[in-house]
């Protein structure tokens, strides 16, 4: 009797109030900082990385036409390293503008997807379709043989040369994967490294595709780009 009287009594009511609104307190807070997170986590992503359909054949065998990469984007030269895929903004230069004139929106040259080869300062040169690097070190120029698994070479790599060339202050030096594809890419025509008389700039990087994008490149093209289109 006594227990049925605590019940119905003012001060049983209002304790059970305070119980079940500090517990629906603490699922809206939960619902809150959960929302927070994504939200966040959205905010920095869409900062940070961006996202790239290949087209072309320039890369092959690590990257094929239409795969569908995430890109990090870069704002300077420290941000890259040698052997990084890099995204390339090549819109704005007038080779480009040129040979983008009459043509559809989606057929318009924008991008170049590479890999970077070489950095400001380096000095490079390719002999029987080995790439040598010289860099400057703390006891001056070292020299090093490119260890490139990536490259590919349809009919044998001894044909493919060029002589050296230094990278400039601000200048990158880069090349498709597959180099029976552009027999010299280093020039524009090829869709390589050079624009006739110069180098691309370290401005002119867009992104790198981090290692991560390309080992779980199926996953995220299903994750991520199911809806990406060109």
């Amino acid at each position: 009797m006594e227990n049925k009287q605590l019940e119905n009594s003012e001060l049983f009511e209002e304790r059970f109030q305070w119980k079940n609104k500090r517990s629906n307190n603490r699922f809206i807070a939960t619902c809150l900082a959960f929302l927070a997170l994504i939200f966040g986590f959205r905010a920095y992503w869409t900062q940070t990385f961006g996202g790239i359909v290949v087209d072309g054949s320039s890369m092959l065998q690590t990257l094929f036409d239409e795969d569908k990469l995430v890109v990090r984007y870069v704002d300077d030269v420290t941000d890259l390293r040698r052997g990084d895929i890099i995204i390339v903004d090549v819109q704005h230069y007038p080779e480009v503008i040129e040979s983008n004139a009459g043509r559809l929106e989606q057929d318009k040259t924008k991008y170049l997807i590479k890999r970077l080869i070489a950095l400001p300062g380096d000095k490079v040169k390719c002999v029987e379709g080995n790439v040598y690097i010289w860099y400057q070190g703390e006891s001056g120029y070292r020299t090093e043989p490119l260890k490139e698994d990536y490259a590919y070479y349809r009919n044998g790599k001894e044909h493919y040369n060029f002589a050296e060339y230094e990278v400039g202050e601000g200048e990158i030096f880069f090349l498709g994967d597959n180099r029976q594809n552009s027999i010299d890419s280093r020039y524009q025509e090829f869709g390589g490294s050079h624009l006739t008389d110069r180098l691309y700039k370290v401005k002119d990087v867009y992104g790198v595709v981090p290692e991560w994008a390309l080992e779980y490149k199926a996953i995220l093209e299903i994750v991520l780009f199911h809806d990406f289109s060109k």
